[in-house]
């Protein structure tokens, strides 16, 4: 596998990191470990200031906890600033490379045999199996959903050594259709249609936390922008059942309802960019149904032709595109009076659609004719039509370029965005990304085949034939490398961010999970002027991490008997097995609970009302015997395992 070359920007920062670690193992290079930080101790530190070379870079870790303390297991965001030291102006676009490790361990605090931080600087840039950093702000990891319950996640940095390409295996409860992640990078949600459940997936350990029932055929699924709600599209079948939406409360992890819609053995997800409606296709009648997200009530019902394929937002024109590919035609729906302002003829066969990343163009293919339209939204009419490879089927956005994947080719059909604001013709050029075209595989995704890598000169596109996820520099003739599945065929693509972002001018952050107790060394590299300076942060250790037997659990407040449809609370306290002592501050209590023998099965999280006092409150619509299980994995509080309450529901009294 040939290396990934220099214009991205994770390789702008590596290969700075690389000369500093060369010229600090064989020149002497001089680094240092301190600034004005505050030596030991635990809390969270001040900003810590380093002025070197006409430059002032500040840093500074904000715990996500309201206590103000960096502990082991939270997450926190990782700061620093950037400034001229004699103007402070920002220092914008400087790209640095920065790495987290252990210098002393919250129970080994004093060890002599430890590497010191510019040492373990030049083992990092080896790539060296099991010698890396416990946190790494310089790349990315590939996350490839497979055909199979699985999600690869490959670590594109150790393979350019040619040594691994794995990093792990994240086990669904099976195949996944669609996936979409939180803007934070920590939680991503997969659609399982085989069992009807959304999988939610913690992105710092790559691990399925919870599953959430999503209804029948569970395909599509969207985070409205603002991330208030999770949107589930569910295919009915051919007579129009179960045909609709399900809407899942992400920060309470819990279902808040399904909305019937027009018949639809698909649907897509589309929604304005202030998060006010969102919108479903409903193929079988032809019609788009638009929703209210605040009240998640049905405001519209618009009929738009004979056969929907597919819907897009352009925030630039607020407007929905929707296509039709039995009539031919592309629906342009005014996105405040929901009614069709324009109707763009084209060809039958047009469907999937999609908008460039600053809303100025709709892009449409037409797997019939070959071809693909790019529309100007501020006219509202086709600028360019443009042939691609045989029988396009997803159409993706990086910055820059408008990528197109075909059923029958295995080269990629690309064009550069800027082109289409000209009126000459749009030079198209293309790429293979594998030797087999994605027809030859039996089981597609939905979801996108192609994503733009971090650094906005790249993306990662999948070969399921020929089970690989290739690496493609923009500009480039061919990829410049690839990464293989390791026996799994990859039908989709997404990545893991882990870089530093610049948030505003000079401002660069990253929000991590603290990966264990103790001193860190963070080391910070940047190219010009040459600095290597290593920063610190500690942490505490954080006792609820490591209990060693299970918490216990009572029940407070019993009532035996309730009336259907009455307020009722359960209460119980988590018990510290070691001490006795109420555990306060859990974060995943959570009640799971049914009507005997096996009904209305529900799941919902607990909340603190202090000292270790945890409640749900609910409500018991039909009569009968209901049994109250805990859970908890911080305490490692086992539902199978612990104390467990009933509860006799009846209906209310009748009176004369």
């Amino acid at each position: 596998m040939l290396p990934l070359i220099d214009n991205s920007r994770t390789a702008l920062r590596l290969a700075a990191a690389a000369m500093f670690a060369a010229l600090l193992a064989f020149s002497g290079f001089a680094y240092s470990t301190s600034a004005e930080s505050p030596a030991g101790g635990a809390q969270a530190p001040e900003v810590q200031k380093l002025v070197r070379d006409g430059v002032a870079i500040e840093f500074k870790v904000i715990p996500d906890e309201r206590e103000g303390v960096v502990k082991e297991g939270d997450f926190v965001n990782v700061e620093f600033r950037i400034r001229d030291a004699d103007s402070g102006a920002p220092v914008k676009g400087i790209y640095p490379a920065v790495w987290m490790d252990i210098a002393k361990p919250w129970d080994q605090p004093e060890r002599e045999d430890a590497r010191s931080c510019g040492e373990r600087v030049q083992v990092f840039m080896q790539g060296i199996v099991g010698l890396r950093p416990m946190v790494d702000l310089n790349s990315y990891f590939v996350l490839a959903m497979n055909n199979d319950a699985t999600i690869s996640v490959i670590d594109p940095i150790v393979g350019i050594t040619g040594i691994t390409k794995l990093y792990a295996s994240i086990n669904l409860p099976g195949p996944g259709a669609e996936w979409a992640k939180t803007l934070d990078e920590r939680r991503m949600f997969v659609s399982i249609p085989g069992k009807s459940l959304v999988a939610i997936v913690d992105l710092t350990t790559f691990r399925v936390v919870d599953t959430i029932d999503a209804g029948h055929l569970p395909v599509r699924l969207a985070l409205q922008p603002d991330e208030k709600y999770l949107w589930v599209a569910n295919n009915g079948d051919p007579e129009g059942n179960n045909s609709g939406v399900t809407v899942i409360d992400i920060v309470a992890g819990k279902k808040v309802g399904f909305m019937q819609t027009g018949k639809g053995q698909h649907h897509e997800l589309a929604f304005s960019g202030d998060s006010r409606f969102a919108y479903v296709s409903n193929r079988n009648e032809g019609t788009v149904t638009v929703f209210d997200t605040a009240r998640l009530e049905k405001v519209a019902e618009i009929e738009v032709g004979e056969r929907v394929i597919g819907i897009a937002y352009s925030n630039q024109s607020e407007a929905l595109y929707a296509t039709d590919g039995k009539l031919g035609q592309i629906s342009v729906i005014d996105g405040s009076s929901h009614e069709i302002v324009k109707r763009i003829k084209v060809k039958p066969g047009v469907g999937p659609i999609g908008v460039s990343q600053k809303g100025r163009w709709v892009v449409a293919a037409n797997s019939h004719e070959d071809e693909v339209y790019a529309i100007d939204v501020a006219i509202n009419r086709i600028r360019h039509r443009l042939e691609v490879e045989r029988k396009p089927y997803q159409v993706a956005f990086s910055t820059h370029f408008v990528y197109v994947r075909s059923m029958g080719s295995e080269r990629v059909s690309m064009f550069e965005i800027n082109h289409l604001n000209t009126m000459d013709k749009v030079p198209v050029s293309s790429f293979a990304a594998g030797t087999h075209a994605p027809s030859k595989t039996t089981d597609l995704s939905l979801a996108s085949a192609i994503t733009q890598a971090p650094g906005e000169a790249a993306v990662l596109v999948t070969s399921p034939s020929d089970k690989t996820v290739y690496y493609y520099m923009e500009g480039m003739n061919a990829p410049m490398g690839n990464f293989r599945n390791y026996g799994h065929s990859p039908r989709a693509v997404q990545v893991a961010d882990r870089t530093l972002r610049e948030e505003e001018g000079g401002v660069y952050t990253a929000k991590v999970r603290v990966p264990a107790a103790g001193t860190y060394d963070v080391a910070f590299v940047m190219e010009s002027p040459n600095i290597l300076h290593c920063f610190e942060m500690a942490a505490e250790r954080d006792p609820l991490l490591h209990l060693e037997d299970a918490a216990r659990l009572e029940f407070l407040d019993i009532t035996r008997k309730v009336t259907i449809d009455d307020d009722v609370t359960v209460k119980f306290r988590v018990i510290d097995p070691n001490t006795g002592d109420n555990i306060s501050g859990l974060k995943d209590v959570r009640v799971h609970y049914y009507r005997a023998p096996s009904f209305d099965r529900r799941m919902a999280p607990a909340t603190e009302v202090g000292d270790g006092v945890y409640k749900l409150d609910t409500k018991l619509s039909k009569p009968g015997v209901y049994y109250f299980f805990v859970g908890s994995k911080t305490a490692r509080l086992n539902m199978n395992e612990a104390s467990f309450l009933s509860m006799q529901a009846s209906r209310p009294a009748a009176t004369n």
